[in-house]
């Protein structure tokens, strides 16, 4: 072991060395951006060298580790008495998985919008390592463009089977969640909060999203009921788990940062218990320090080559408004209500004041109820967002309610807390005695399906309207376009009418041009006087924030003629003719 331990650290310091730089400098940076501040293949090969003194370290010293660490303390996690036998649940999660399944797959072929067509369009002809090292936006979720990549060469490329790594991680999404909420709650009101997570609006829009979103909220929940365990008996085998399972969440998405910087604070209040119990925390805290420095050497090893290029990006695009909402604003606020009521088919206004108040209240109670529960993994769902709205805070950045995705377990967990609290509450005053065990348990899952029933109903709409209508609104231009038209796809919509224009006649300098700029407009009118100039536009905020000349002249001179609805934000497509 030695042995092994001096060679591996060798040829790890020399592959820093002589590592071939070549292959990285002559790939092209985004040209929008400044420079990065150092290179990024440096930071590998300085990974590389310092991997390499860790194991002859290793060698020398031979440093021992204990076998594990002391158990936590955990108030009483859910309730002796299980009210199914496992078999019985196990058929259950089945089914709720199937049924989870076939929602992610139906009208899974709808239109791509713009940020799945832009990592085709900029890593599609990429090397797995090439993607690896390169960051032209944050649209290159490492892990999942790969699999993208592996899916089109295998599939084809079409609309499902770039997303179908999306598709298969929100579904395996599914059994995982059950397992976190077997932290707290019995096998029957798991298999609830299993249910809200398959018939869920926001968890089905993104596992038809190809994104890395659906693998975050995955090995987040993955991750966060790992350290749970590790942290209850300690085991060798749960920690390096975790720690995989770790790397996995960071290659899924940058974002994930927080959730381990959130497991750091979990677990460091693992270990202030410990000593509060009066318990030697030294081995225990050798083991965490190092579980946690092997899971963040190894992260930022898997990132060196990007990050220099992710952190000129985020400094430069997240600070501009049309990137997101300031993250104290009435705009983010309603962004916020109006995708949250989306997902229960309802719409902004005065009226939902008094829902929100009591789901509030309800909210609340099942949080609070279910901190008492299982504190490490309440704080390790809860920790993320905080350290998130910290991190965009003071940066300075902009905000998009997806940064905050995490939050979507952790309310499905509070409001089977919250239902089955009320529950309890109310039979102990008008319940049956000899039902006690037994019926308010099963009336809260009861509740729990019918609030499953009705989530299914604002899925119909979802189902009809696709992220971004493309294919209709090109179909519609094609049909109202005259010989001598010219259809002019201004800002946002230029990635989208590249990618499925050429299907629908439109191709560039013939039947449609691409144009960002006022000047530009008014060049092509000075110079299009044959017919008629058929406008395209989409997202109308950044285009209002971006280019506001723009937007103004387009107002002043042309009047939609067709809105096409989207379920992305304001992602509808306006087809606009001359007034």
């Amino acid at each position: 072991m030695r042995l092994v331990s001096v060679v591996g650290g060798l040829c790890l310091i020399l592959t820093g060395i002589f590592l071939p730089r070549d292959w990285y400098d002559g790939l092209p940076l985004n040209p929008a951006l400044p420079a990065p501040p150092i290179s990024g293949l440096t930071l590998l090969q300085l990974t590389f060298g310092v991997e390499g003194l860790m194991l002859l370290w290793v060698a020398a010293a031979r440093p021992s580790f204990g076998a594990g660490i002391m158990p936590v303390a955990m108030p009483a996690a859910r309730e002796a008495w299980e009210p199914i036998s496992r078999r019985t649940a196990g058929w259950g999660l089945l089914a709720i998985t199937l049924v989870g399944l076939a929602l992610r797959l139906w009208r899974v072929d709808s239109d791509l919008w713009l940020d799945e067509m832009t990592p085709l369009r900029d890593y599609g002809h990429l090397s797995p390592v090439q993607v690896m090292a390169t960051y032209h936006s944050s649209n290159n979720h490492l892990l999942n463009t790969i699999l993208t990549k592996f899916s089109v060469a295998s599939f084809g490329e079409h609309e499902w089977s770039v997303r179908l790594s999306a598709v298969l991680f929100g579904t395996a999404t599914i059994p995982v969640f059950y397992s976190t909420a077997r932290l707290v709650f019995t096998s029957a009101n798991s298999l609830g909060a299993a249910l809200l997570l398959a018939v869920s609006y926001h968890h089905i829009f993104f596992s038809q999203n190809a994104r890395g979103y659906t693998a975050y909220i995955l090995f987040s929940l993955l991750a966060s009921t790992l350290l749970c365990k590790a942290l209850s008996d300690g085991r060798r085998r749960a920690w390096a788990l975790y720690i995989m399972t770790t790397c996995l969440n960071m290659a899924s998405l940058l974002l994930s940062a927080f959730v381990f910087a959130s497991h750091v604070v979990v677990a460091f209040g693992a270990l202030l218990a410990i000593r509060r119990a009066g318990h030697a925390i030294g081995a225990v805290f050798k083991t965490v320090i190092v579980v946690f420095a092997v899971a963040a050497f190894l992260t930022f090893q898997l990132y060196a080559m990007v990050l220099p290029q992710a952190y000129v990006y985020m400094a430069s695009v997240y600070t501009q408004a049309a990137t997101g909402y300031a993250l104290v604003s009435s705009d983010f606020v309603m962004e916020v209500l109006g995708g949250l009521l989306a997902g229960v088919g309802g719409r902004v206004s005065w009226r939902i004041l008094p829902i929100l108040l009591v789901g509030l209240g309800l909210g609340a109670l099942g949080y609070l109820r279910l901190l008492a529960r299982h504190w490490a993994l309440t704080a390790s769902l809860t920790l993320p967002g905080v350290l998130t709205v910290v991190a965009l805070l003071l940066g300075g950045l902009t905000a998009s309610p997806r940064f905050f995705l995490l939050t979507l377990p952790l309310a499905i967990l509070v409001l089977v807390e919250a239902v089955s609290t009320l529950v309890h509450a109310a039979w102990r005053w008008w319940g049956p005695e000899r039902h006690r065990d037994q019926g308010p348990l099963w009336l809260s899952l009861a509740l729990i399906a019918l609030v499953s029933a009705l989530l299914l109903l604002p899925l119909r709409n979802y189902y009809e309207v696709p992220k971004q209508p493309y294919t209709a609104s090109a179909a519609y231009l094609q049909s109202i376009r005259g010989p001598d038209d010219l259809v002019v796809v201004v800002h946002l919509a230029e990635t989208g009418f590249r990618y499925y224009g050429p299907r629908f006649g439109l191709e560039e300098h013939t039947t449609c041009v691409y144009l960002r700029s006022k000047a530009d407009l008014e060049a092509v009118m000075r110079t299009h006087t044959r017919g008629r100039l058929l406008l395209v536009t989409t997202f109308p905020r950044a285009l209002r924030l971006e280019y506001p000349d723009l937007d103004t002249l387009i107002d002043q001179r042309w009047q939609v003629a067709r809105l096409f609805p989207a379920t992305i934000g304001d992602g509808e497509i306006s087809i606009w003719t001359p007034r």
